[in-house]
């Protein structure tokens, strides 16, 4: 029997809590706030962001709290979802403006999609801060 060694990926280094925005900007290495997202960087994102916790900023004294699934292939401002049994739609950007009267600026950037991966939860970036991030840095 050899010597065999076990590496716990789950301590790995972590840097501080941030802003979604913030940090996509960070592993971009450039400002997201003025043009939508090519598919190369929306799927580089979605995987530095797939299984990361996030909290949401939008509601006052209520902090959820969300596992990421992933990232939308849509920007926010497209985004539509049934809100009712008669599949009445509304999208996203109304929803949060008229439920928590969040007015989504860079609705050019995708959704995160968080919960439930069978019933879609699209969280807009913008009210999300990341709980804990991976230093990508160090590999």
């Amino acid at each position: 029997m050899g010597l065999s060694l076990n590496i716990d990926m789950s301590s790995t280094a972590f840097i501080e809590a941030l802003p979604v925005i913030d940090f996509v900007a960070q592993i971009l290495g450039k400002d997201v706030m003025s043009r939508p997202l090519s598919d190369a960087n929306r799927i580089k994102i979605k995987k530095a962001l797939r299984g990361v916790k996030v909290e949401v900023t939008h509601r006052e004294n209520v902090r959820r709290k969300y596992r990421i699934s992933g990232v939308t292939a849509q920007p926010t401002h497209e985004l539509i979802f049934p809100i009712d049994d008669q599949m009445n739609m509304k999208s996203v950007v109304e929803y949060f403006k008229e439920m928590y009267g969040f007015t989504i600026q860079q609705s050019h950037l995708p959704c995160l999609m968080v919960g439930n991966q069978k019933k879609a939860n699209y969280l807009p970036m913008e009210p999300a801060r990341l709980l804990r991030v991976r230093d990508t840095q160090r590999g």
